[in-house]
This record gives structure tokens, C-alpha cells and sequence, in this order.
């Protein structure tokens, strides 16, 4: 008689009866197999036996493992396979395969899928319906983690171009030649950077949408984070901000915030306000986002002076340049970059031959040189030292 059992897929504390006293003979064959419950995993617990009258008694009994694996050896004959639980009365049973034949010396797989859809229509309409939800689910989870890899994917294809549109000078330099005509170099790197920024952008405005779609649980810091920058590689200021904003409303809601992605986004606010014109804006956020990550504090300054350089803003890059070799005085890049300030600061006519240079720069330049004998902007250094008029160094 069959019963339906509840064989659910996750692991059953069993403890399991030991296999019938059996007097092997010479004429015996082996017997093994996997099996499956009805929701298509494997059933890690239970009892496959042999009987010789459809079931009625059981005439050897192999234990079910872990992993949904049996194995057995009986006398050759034909018999009715029958899947139990420990606890399942006699005479009971709940699924069977008929005419399962052994023969004497060879090992018979013969496994017992309760997937099949002749098993499934006889459940009854509660289990059913159980394992309709169970379908529904696995098929959500699934999908989701379809989802969760194409995001992965992604994240490594946007850190990827994020990085290169970073290096698109250099890149462009290789391509063209060391040679090329600077504003060659220039156009080639922008072209660079606004494509390889643009697919940043579309890759990650679509796993948004696909978490925003599908309901997916992630986090979306890095992909605002990502979705920032690209914004500003493609000049895209007040989106930037915004993605910038959305990092610190989901790292506030977290009620655990991380300081160093609190710290990453004022800095991406900063140099947006920094590349709008927004000065004081632009300070507070990086002078925040030194204090969130102290450990960091002198990349960020750097950073700071460094984008106020290319904003063209002298005032504010050589205050945030002065700061930064505060934070750190080991770090080159920021005494090149309070030279250049001071230089553009004072008005200083550089189609002259010769002129002074304002208080502190040739010390500036001086020292950058010390730090980065071969830094990218030696040459430049160098040049302003030597067409600086004699007795300028003094003033320093």
C-alpha cells in the first residue's frame, strides 16, 4: 500500500534501521542508485528495499545517504523496488518500481526519481500545491541569481573602463606617439574617456533598473557609487550629484553606516561642486570626506587640489594643495601643484623669457623634484626653475 510521506529537500535528522540479516550466495548482484524527491532534489535520508510480493515484505532493506545515494548487493532475482522512511509502518511504502531485476555478478543502477510526473500526480492536492509554491520559488531564486551574476559581470566590466578612461592620456599617447600634436593627444583621450565613461554609464543604469524590476535584496552602493563617476567623465554634473546623494541615503538607511563609502561619495560631491564652480561646497565635502577616512585623508586632499588645477580655480588648489602637505609631506604631487597655484595666483607672464616667481613656488617645485625625480612633471619643473630670474630661489 503506498502512503505519501512528507519528503521535504532539506536535510532529516534520521536515525536509520540497519540494513536485514542477509546470507549472501553465489548467485548474488549488486544493486545501487540515487534518489530524488519530488521537488527535484536529492532526498538525503530514507530506505530502499527489495520485496518480492509487490512490496507486502520487505526482503532486503539499504540505507539512504547524505547525499541520496544507495548501494546493496541480494540474490539474483526480480523485484519490486520500494522507497520507505525509517518510521513508515509495515507493509506501507511510498513509491515502488516494479520488475527490477538483478543478475547474478553485475552491479544494476536503478535509481528512484519521485520528480517524475507519474509520482506527481498522485500526491495529494495539498503537496500539490506545496510543491507548486516550491516551483515558484526555486524559479525566483534562480532567476535572481541569473540577476546577481549579470550585475558581477558588469561590475567588473564598469571598474574596468572606469579605470581606463583614467588612463586615456596615456593610452592615447601610445596610439598616437610621444610626437603627436598635443591637441592630437587631447582629442584622442577625451574620445577615450567619454566612450569608455558612456558604456560605464549604460551598464550600470541597466543593473538598476534590473534590481529595481525584479525586486532583487542587493545593495546598490557600488553601482551608485560607479554610476558617479561616469557621470562626471561625461560631464554629467547634476546627475553625478544625485547618484553621489543616493549613496549617502542608502549608508544612512543601512543604520550602519561605512565611513569610507560615506567618505568616497563626499569626495565625488566634491568634485562635483569643484568642476561647477562651487567652491565652498566643494571644500566642506572633501574637508568631510578627510575626517570620515582620516587613514585616507591625504589622497583626498590631494585629490581636491588636483581638481581645482584642472578647474583652473589657482585660490583653491593651492589652499587645498597646502593642506594636503600638511596631512602628508612625503606625497610629491601636492607641493607641484601649489607651485603651479602660486604661479598662475600671481599673474607671472609666462611668454616672458625670464620672470620671478612668487614667494614659495620655487621651494615648491624644488621639492617635488626631490620626491618624484621621474614624476610626470619634471619637465615642466625644471623648466620653470630655469627660466626663473637669478635670486628668485631666495625668496622662498
Amino acid at each position: 500500500m503506498k502512503i505519501f510521506d512528507s519528503l521535504f529537500y532539506g536535510a532529516l535528522a534520521l536515525s536509520l534501521i540497519p540494513a536485514l540479516a542477509q546470507q549472501p550466495t553465489a548467485q548474488t548482484g549488486k544493486i545501487h542508485g540515487h534518489v530524488t524527491n519530488y521537488t527535484g532534489q536529492s532526498q538525503p535520508a530514507g530506505l530502499i528495499c527489495l520485496s518480492t510480493d509487490n512490496g507486502v515484505t520487505v526482503a532486503y532493506t539499504f540505507p539512504v545517504d547524505s547525499h541520496g545515494n544507495y548501494a546493496g548487493e541480494a540474490p539474483a532475482a526480480t523485484y519490486t523496488l520500494v522507497y520507505r522512511m525509517p518510521d513508515t509502518p509495515p507493509s506501507l511504502w511510498i513509491d515502488a518500481i516494479n520488475n527490477i531485476t538483478i543478475s547474478a555478478g553485475k552491479d544494476l543502477e536503478q535509481n528512484d526519481d519521485m520528480s517524475r510526473q507519474a509520482f506527481i500526480d498522485e500526491l495529494p492536492d495539498e503537496q500539490k500545491k506545496e510543491l507548486e509554491e516550491l516551483k515558484k520559488h526555486n524559479a525566483n531564486a534562480h532567476n535572481q541569481e541569473q540577476f546577481i551574476k549579470t550585475i558581477n559581470t558588469d561590475l567588473g566590466a564598469v571598474a574596468q573602463d572606469l579605470k581606463d578612461a583614467e588612463i586615456a592620456r596615456n593610452t592615447a599617447v601610445k596610439e598616437l606617439g610621444k610626437t603627436a600634436d598635443p591637441s592630437e593627444i587631447d582629442a584622442k583621450a577625451a574620445a577615450i574617456r567619454s566612450s569608455k565613461c558612456a558604456e560605464a554609464e549604460s551598464f550600470t543604469l541597466r543593473d538598476l533598473q534590473t534590481i529595481k524590476e525584479s525586486g532583487l535584496n542587493a545593495d546598490e552602493t557600488t553601482l551608485w557609487e560607479n554610476l558617479g563617476r561616469a557621470q562626471i567623465g561625461l560631464k554629467k554634473y547634476e546627475e553625478a550629484e544625485q547618484s553621489f546623494k543616493r549613496v549617502l541615503e542608502i549608508q544612512e538607511a543601512s543604520g550602519s553606516p561605512k565611513p569610507e563609502v560615506q567618505a568616497f561619495a563626499n569626495a565625488g560631491l566634491g568634485e562635483v561642486y569643484a568642476r561647477t564652480g562651487k567652491t565652498a561646497e566643494a571644500v566642506k565635502a572633501f574637508d568631510l570626506a578627510a575626517k570620515l577616512d582620516a587613514t585616507h585623508a591625504g589622497m583626498y586632499l590631494r585629490n581636491e587640489a588636483l581638481i581645482f588645477m584642472q578647474a583652473g580655480n589657482a585660490e583653491a588648489q593651492v589652499a587645498a594643495a597646502e593642506k594636503a602637505i600638511k596631512t602628508d609631506t612625503r606625497d610629491a604631487l601636492p607641493y607641484f601643484i601649489k607651485a603651479n597655484g602660486l604661479l598662475k595666483e600671481s599673474g607671472v607672464d609666462l611668454a616672458a623669457k625670464h620672470f620671478d616667481l612668487p614667494v614659495g613656488c620655487a621651494a615648491a617645485y624644488e621639492r617635488y623634484l626631490t620626491l618624484a625625480p621621474i614624476g610626470p612633471y619634471v619637465a615642466e619643473a625644471q623648466a620653470m626653475l630655469r627660466r626663473a630670474s637669478k635670486g628668485t630661489t631666495a625668496a622662498k
